[in-house]
């Protein structure tokens, strides 16, 4: 279902991501190992959004995911 590609999430949905995306950026992270960084930025997201890691992970992946759709041309921001 390609043609569905961001359309289904809301903007306030995305607004969601965006801001746990934000989070995660300014989340300290492990600079020499790119597994424990990424693992410790989530979790930091995690605490800091209220919710579990699974949720925090889940909301990271969709923004990148979103992001890289808006570059291939396949939805609009």
């Amino acid at each position: 279902m390609p043609e569905q590609r961001g359309k289904q999430a809301t903007d306030d949905v995305k607004s969601e991501w965006t801001r746990a995306y934000q989070i995660y950026q300014r989340a300290p992270g492990d600079r020499y190992d790119k597994k424990k960084d990424r693992t410790s930025r989530i979790d930091h997201v995690a605490v800091e959004m209220k919710l579990t890691r699974k949720q925090a992970k889940r909301r990271i992946r969709n923004y990148e995911a979103w992001q890289r759709n808006i570059k291939k041309g396949v939805v609009e921001p």
